[in-house]
């Protein structure tokens, strides 16, 4: 009997924290912006849209900021450091007396910085914490780590599978603490526009006749576009019409730029720097790339999903989740990475095909609404935020 009372509470406190709205503070110290400065900017409006109040604390130079401002959504700049060290006790006062403020129920971190400084911050308030680890890496390098995980910590999680399995073999977290989402986002705010289309390749003079392979990341050594480089003077000895664009900036732009002068498509690759139109960018593409290697923590890149969105065929290497987003001959192809030949190969066989094109590109569509929407993933998320509060 007292055991079938205890249950009827934790149902009724269960049911509470559902449907009662929440404060809810995201975090991301990083000061670069990529898929997951991307993630909290866009979850910071999806919590919003359904009646959460949602505060987000980043650097002050970081562009989530003034997305997030623009949005309505309330930001607390922190002066995190750039390489991730130092400060961590002044930010974590910082962060407990505005947790404290603005009564906030449940703490986001994102990063590995903020994921110890709101941790800490966190159970100082008696508040929860949740994080998601947004890359292929360990996040226990020092005893600090270790407790923060093992005990400041209520739920985690993962864009992968991959990175699940790391978790629990190298971290030793706890698998019931473990759980995987995989990102989505707004299929609406990434269809293709024609109107968009014609716009961006009138700015690069991209031809009617020019079929042209997208690669969009950061220029770092992960993210491999150096292989895509490599495959592309292959694909042009049976495409000479074909281009490459690689949107993106960063430490390996130059050398880039570089590799495609030396091996003589130079003319046939465009570079246009950092853009924040993706939408625009994606639809004048006709097939997407991503071709990334092991080794740096590529998991689930919004790259790809933004491909599938907007209906297009794809090529991708088999590093983290990213098979996940492909299903092999049906909207695209996957191939090992560091692999040109290979790479080629399969962007030669789109390339010849119309049909084929327009057919995966429909199932990409259709992929993505059936498993990575917002939809999916924000009540994926929410249910994970109830565990926490159950345990807090």
């Amino acid at each position: 009997m007292i055991e079938y009372f205890i249950n009827k509470t934790q149902l009724f406190i269960y049911f509470a924290s559902y449907m009662r709205k929440l404060n809810i503070l995201l975090l991301n110290a990083l000061n670069i912006y990529g898929g997951g400065e991307f993630f909290v900017y866009q979850f910071a409006g999806l919590l919003k849209q359904r009646g959460h109040t949602v505060y987000v604390s980043c650097r002050k130079d970081n562009p989530i900021r003034e997305k997030c401002e623009r949005a309505g959504i309330p930001v607390f700049p922190l002066d995190y450091p750039a390489k991730g060290r130092g400060k961590l006790l002044h930010n974590i006062r910082a962060l407990k007396k505005y947790i404290i403020e603005n009564k906030i129920d449940l703490v986001h971190s994102n990063t590995n910085y903020d994921r110890t400084a709101g941790a800490f911050a966190a159970r100082l308030s008696h508040t929860a914490h949740v994080t998601t680890n947004h890359s292929f890496h360990s996040i226990e390098y020092n005893p600090t780590h270790w407790l923060r995980n093992k005990y400041l910590t209520s739920q985690f999680i993962v864009d992968g599978e991959c990175t699940r399995e790391l978790l629990l073999a190298d971290d030793t977290i706890d698998e019931k603490k473990i759980t995987l989402i995989h990102l989505g986002i707004d299929a609406d705010t990434m269809k293709r526009v024609e109107e968009l289309r014609v716009k961006i390749r009138a700015e690069f003079g991209i031809k009617d006749s020019n079929l042209l392979i997208g690669n969009v990341g950061r220029m770092v050594e992960f993210k491999g576009q150096e292989y895509l480089i490599k495959a592309f003077p292959d694909v042009l000895r049976i495409f000479p019409d074909a281009r490459l664009m690689i949107v993106g900036s960063g430490k390996l732009e130059k050398m880039l730029k570089e590799l495609s002068d030396k091996l003589g498509v130079k003319e046939k690759i465009i570079f246009p720097g950092f853009r924040d139109d993706m939408q625009a960018v994606y639809s004048a593409f006709d097939i997407y790339a991503h071709t990334s290697v092991e080794g740096g923590g590529e998991t689930f890149p919004y790259a790809v999903l933004y491909a599938l969105a907007q209906a297009l065929p794809l090529v991708v290497t088999r590093v983290g989740d990213v098979p996940a987003m492909i299903e092999e001959g049906v909207n695209g192809f996957i191939v090992e990475d560091r692999n040109p030949g290979l790479i080629s190969d399969k962007l030669c066989v789109l390339l010849g095909g119309k049909d084929l094109r327009n057919k995966m590109g429909s199932e990409s569509y259709k992929l993505l609404k059936s498993r990575f929407t917002v939809e999916i993933m924000t009540e994926a998320i929410l249910k994970v935020y109830e565990k926490a509060l159950l345990k807090n």
